[in-house]
């Protein structure tokens, strides 16, 4: 059985609709070698010549030990242990924060210090605030986009930190301006909790001051625990908490049990995370030229683009944008004049090949082991070929179809390596005839549709099937279905 198949329904839809939130503790920073809340008190506990039970140190000596250590030497002290332990432990950019970062979410809560997640969004191009203080929340009515907000602190702003015993009592005591923005977003979003453990303090914190007090208002949400007894699971469902048991999750670890949910999570809910498979290539800042048929006239010297064409382009366009990739319009007249240097790069083509000239050019000089299709044409037939098996999948003319039977169009998605230059892409968008290229649009106006393409090849063509009864040019109805992949 597929390790989707366990994926909760009300959290994958709860995410596609934009209403999930991630809350992130320390366990979710240990794939980046940093420690766990155990593991920093221990640090402090040899210091104070404390040694730990067989099973670690109790939930209630983790805000403590903390405490005492401040007590014993000072605040500054304290402040650069942490910082010791959590930058300089840090090795790489953690693929849990990566997996959390390309999740449709935009609403963070973290009780970690470091700043692995902000990272995790910078690197895929995201921009993002971040709310680290009672100052902070209280300014932050007017924030927009992705926001973090990282109630006990963050590392770069260490008068900020939430560690002692003292510090927490505070905290909670407080009229909270962050305690009341998170009852607000436990009401308004359904949360997943990733990176505790269930005797974790800043877990039962957040439970005990937030969650409990919030009675018949709270809803569902979820923590991922690599186990827990039929009494915890009990008890937390009784306060709207539903358990994901990380041990049903393929993996060695804890951390690649968690990477296994969070990626099957990711590839349920992320469109970006499909529209970043398909543009392999590309990266964030890249300007592309997207290839589009075109037709010159003379007299009053402007350039024509087909409307099929251009719908494409702006759903590309719309896709491209979700990576903070840009394109730029190049008519195929132009794009033919200059024809090896716009093959030396990534290149994006849109059209129907039989009226595009660029594109046309390159399939008379893409032999069979560069292309599994062709686009060919036959008796006054126009066809896709399918140079693997040899099977033909032959579009009937919109201009001869009758209303008494069912007319079909073809049209393909495709990402070749450019033989060009292998290490760039070329991406196809083309039908058959125009109704098919319209479909194209349609199809990707859902841009969860891009998971539809294949993982693990440098070709990857899906072919589509557009289904149609009649042809009006200025209205089309079609019907258009996955149907091949080739």
């Amino acid at each position: 059985m597929e390790a989707t198949v366990h994926l909760p329904p009300d959290l994958v839809s709860a995410f596609r609709n934009s209403r999930g939130a991630v809350f992130l503790g320390a366990g979710a920073s240990v794939d980046a070698g940093l420690p766990t809340w155990q593991q920093f008190v221990g640090h402090l506990a040899e210091q104070l010549q404390l040694a730990p039970g067989t099973a670690g140190f109790p939930s209630a000596d983790l805000n403590k030990i903390p405490q005492y250590y401040e007590n014993r030497f000072n605040r500054r002290q304290l402040l650069s242990e942490v910082r010791d332990l959590l930058d300089g432990s840090r090795a790489a950019i953690s693929q849990v924060h990566c997996l959390l970062a390309r999740l449709p979410c935009t609403t963070f809560y973290t009780t970690n210090y470091d700043e692995l997640l902000e990272d995790a969004l910078r690197n895929q191009g995201r921009k993002f605030s971040v709310v680290a203080s009672e100052e902070a929340a209280r300014a932050s009515s007017d924030v927009h986009g992705h926001v973090i907000r990282k109630i006990h602190g963050t590392l770069s702003q260490p008068q900020t930190l939430i560690i002692t015993r003292d510090d927490y009592a505070r905290f909670v005591n407080a009229d909270s301006v962050t305690i009341n923005t998170l009852q607000s977003d436990l009401i308004r979003h359904m949360f997943l909790f990733v990176g505790y453990s269930l005797s974790d303090p800043d877990f039962s914190n957040v439970y005990d001051h937030v969650l409990y007090n919030m009675g018949n208002m709270a809803q569902t949400h979820y923590l991922c625990v690599p186990h827990a007894s039929t009494l915890e699971i009990d008890d937390l469902s009784r306060r709207g908490i539903k358990t994901i048991d990380l041990s049903n999750w393929p993996g060695a670890t804890t951390t690649d049990q968690l990477k296994a949910f969070l990626g099957a999570l990711t590839n349920a809910t992320s469109d970006l995370a499909h529209i970043e498979r398909f543009f392999t290539g590309l990266r964030s800042g890249e300007e592309v030229p997207l290839i589009i048929s075109s037709t010159l006239n003379v007299g009053e010297q402007f350039v024509f683009y087909p409307d099929c064409d251009i719908r494409v382009a702006q759903q590309v366009e719309r896709a491209l944008d979700r990576m903070g990739v840009s394109t730029r319009w190049v008519a195929d007249r132009v794009a033919l004049e200059e024809f090896d240097e716009y093959l030396s790069q990534n290149i994006i083509l849109v059209c129907s090949p039989f009226g595009n000239k660029f594109t046309n050019r390159v399939f008379e000089e893409l032999g069979p082991g560069n292309i599994c299709i062709r686009f060919c044409h036959s008796d006054g037939k126009r066809f896709i070929q399918d140079l693997k098996t040899a099977s033909v999948f032959v579009a009937d003319d919109p201009a001869t179809a009758s209303e008494r039977s069912e007319s079909h169009d073809y049209c393909v998605v495709a990402r070749y390596r450019n033989p060009w230059n292998p290490g760039k892409y070329i991406f196809l968008f083309a039908g058959v005839y125009a109704i098919g290229t319209h479909a194209i649009s349609q199809y990707l106006s859902d841009l969860m549709n891009y998971r539809e393409l294949p993982d693990g090849s440098d070709d990857s063509v899906l072919l589509l099937q557009v289904s149609f009864s009649s042809h009006d040019p200025y209205n089309y109805e079609y019907q258009v279905v996955a149907d091949t992949i080739l």
